[in-house]
């Protein structure tokens, strides 16, 4: 499962927001929400070889 980067603004911050999609129809959306102390894109969605599951975005796309 392939992410995609987007970008936005609030104000003079710049927000990042990765975005997860299954090839099957959505079924729902589903937002992770997450603090500036820290990235989130290895909190949300870890890539560990061998593990399919160690990402909660892809876990969660895949239902």
């Amino acid at each position: 499962m392939k992410g995609k980067e987007h970008w936005t603004r609030k104000g003079d911050v710049k927000l990042f927001l990765w975005q997860k999609s299954a090839a099957t129809a959505p079924k729902g959306t589903i937002l992770f929400v997450h603090g500036s102390s820290m990235a989130s894109q290895p909190t949300f969605d870890l890539q560990v070889p061998g593990r399919p599951d160690s990402s909660a975005m892809e876990w969660f796309a895949a239902r």
